[in-house]
């Protein structure tokens, strides 16, 4: 089943979100053993930027687009012959299901992250992304805010 575009999800609106509210629970997953060919191509096929890694269903660390380009490709590494545990971000930064939206937002903006995985009981239950977030919260200069502070130069 593909997730669905957050412009289709149903907002609780008058009451404190949770990430559960908004998370998109049908995640792929790419293996830490993965090429980070086999990773492209999944990533091209579900149109997403960003892929966790995980094993037996516990989240290990994010993959990302720029991951891919910048510290693959760049270096003239061909894809098929790195394996994804050698590129991931490790300990990922995430959320639990019943954490507060707006904390989740103000955590995005404070590590800069555009995708935020949420887990549940050490296993991987969804993701949520800026634009879930923006959709869903009603507070405009939050949103406003955690844009601005994701798009920081570092």
């Amino acid at each position: 089943m593909e997730p669905k575009p957050a412009s289709m999800l149903k907002i609780k609106r008058g009451t404190m979100m949770k990430v559960k509210d908004i998370a998109m629970k049908d995640v792929y997953c790419a293996e830490p053993s993965s090429n980070l060919g086999e990773v492209a191509a999944m990533m091209k096929r579900h149109n997403v930027g960003a892929v966790p890694v995980c094993e037996d269903g516990k989240l290990l660390g994010m993959l990302t687009d720029r991951d891919l380009v910048l510290s693959c490709m760049a270096a003239d590494m061909k894809p098929e012959k790195c394996q994804t545990r050698e590129f991931m971000t490790s300990n990922p930064v995430s959320v639990t299901p019943d954490t507060d939206l707006e904390e989740a937002a103000m955590i995005m903006g404070r590590e800069q992250l555009h995708r935020l995985p949420v887990v549940n009981a050490d296993k991987l239950a969804g993701m949520i992304s800026l634009g879930d977030v923006s959709i869903a919260l009603k507070d405009d200069k939050l949103v406003a805010e955690t844009l601005r502070s994701i798009s920081k130069p570092t």
